[in-house]
């Protein structure tokens, strides 16, 4: 196998023309890449050591953080991890004057954001630009964690990201005094200037028990192992679609792992995979109904695949992070393509008639852009009412931890 490498968070077999973002795959890492690009760059680490103007914002940030009791408890310190207008305005100007050194430039630009596509939105820009819009979608991103998970602000779908605390308790008061306490006493000599607010927001997601984005990594390894193995020995010529794409449809009881639904889209997707349309299937889905569920739908569907469809285990790919319908779509097409897929050939999105006929609708295609701003590919109708073509965009890898930090 070719030399693993990082794809935002998913390791690649055989890479086109992709570079690692980290050496590992941590919480830290998988949801905010720019952080880890910055740290592996060659030059940049001192470089924002050495830099007056983030060494002067670092101390300033530091001296925000209450040392004792402040008021009102608990949004008072959970306030000053924020990234202010001014805070991301200074880092902008500082980061752009790094890039004036073609070295730093080409270093971060050319060797890492650019082939890594986790900021496959802004590729149209200039390298400045680039690094520039990177940071403040990273900065929002950490914005985004402490506003709902120390907050208490409603995320997107709160019946099943929202944190698990009551922010009226003087027990969370207290619980997030600690936590800004504890990161304080963390510094360290060698830290880069976003490092405690990069620790502070892993550590709330930890908390919260919100650390969806890095269980299952690598992805290619593991439950993938096998699969990947066989698709860089496949003949891509002997069917008509690369994969059928099955996206989980999770109950809402405590005790069903996977729901009706989604036992009838595994029965229509086994019946295509013996009819020979596509050599691999992949089931996405992560631990999302109900609430905090200990179970993850694709590896609950993968099961069911195997046990009862005598599907080999070595023809199926999870996808095991997605929460909802867009990102079943983005997660399959970012997987595919991490594993060597050809992205030339379609593939097949498999579901029930009426999920189908939404996931093609216009509806569906409004909410991909509201949601994630971007299409991560081209769906057109499938050979039955069952299915949709689905054709790969590389755009997919664009990370989201500003929208969903459980699923970047």
């Amino acid at each position: 196998m070719a030399t693993a490498l990082l794809v935002h968070g998913a390791i690649q077999a055989k890479p086109p023309a992709v570079v690692a973002v980290a050496a590992d795959e941590t919480l830290e890492t998988v949801t905010f890449p720019l952080l880890a690009m910055l740290r592996a760059a060659d030059g940049w680490p001192a470089a924002l050591r050495n830099d007056p103007g983030l060494r002067g914002l670092a101390a300033d940030r530091a001296r925000r953080v209450p040392a004792g009791g402040c008021a009102p408890a608990p949004r008072c310190f959970a306030d000053p991890w924020d990234w202010t207008a001014a805070d991301i305005g200074t880092v902008e100007t500082r980061l752009r004057l790094l890039m004036r050194n073609p070295g730093l430039a080409r270093a971060l630009v050319a060797r890492r954001i650019r082939p890594s596509g986790a900021f496959g939105r802004y590729a149209g820009l200039g390298d400045a630009d680039l690094v520039a819009a990177a940071w403040k979608s990273t900065a929002a991103a950490l914005n985004r964690v402490v506003a709902i998970y120390a907050k208490g602000e409603p995320p997107r779908y709160p019946k099943i990201d929202a944190i698990i605390f009551d922010v009226a308790s003087p027990d969370f008061a207290e619980a997030l005094s600690a936590h800004g306490t504890a990161i304080t006493a963390q510094q360290r000599p060698d830290d880069l200037f976003f490092d405690p607010s990069l620790r502070y927001a892993a550590g709330l997601l930890r908390m919260n028990e919100r650390t969806d984005a890095a269980r299952y990594r690598p992805l290619l390894a593991g439950e993938n192992d096998g699969a990947v193995r066989k698709i860089a020995r496949t003949d891509w010529k002997a069917a008509p679609y690369t994969a059928l794409l099955i996206f989980g449809h999770g109950p809402e009881d405590p005790v069903s792992r996977t729901g009706v639904m989604g036992h009838i889209r595994l029965e229509i997707a086994a019946d295509l995979y013996a009819r020979g349309l596509a050599p691999f299937l992949i089931v996405s889905g992560g631990n999302v109904h109900p609430n905090r569920t200990p179970f993850n739908e694709a590896i609950e569907m993968k099961r069911i695949l195997v046990t009862d469809y005598r599907v080999p285990a070595d023809r199926i790919l999870i996808e095991p992070h997605a929460r909802h319908t867009t990102t079943n779509l983005r997660n399959s097409a970012r997987l595919l393509i991490a594993a060597g897929v050809p992205i030339d050939k379609p593939a097949l999105v498999v579901s029930d008639p009426r999920t189908i006929a939404y996931i093609g609708s216009a509806v569906m295609a409004e909410r991909n852009l509201r949601e994630m701003g971007i299409q991560p590919g081209k769906l057109a109708p499938g050979p039955n009412r069952f299915s949709l073509q689905f054709t790969l965009d590389r755009i997919a890898f664009q990370e989201d931890a500003a929208d969903d930090p459980l699923d970047p």
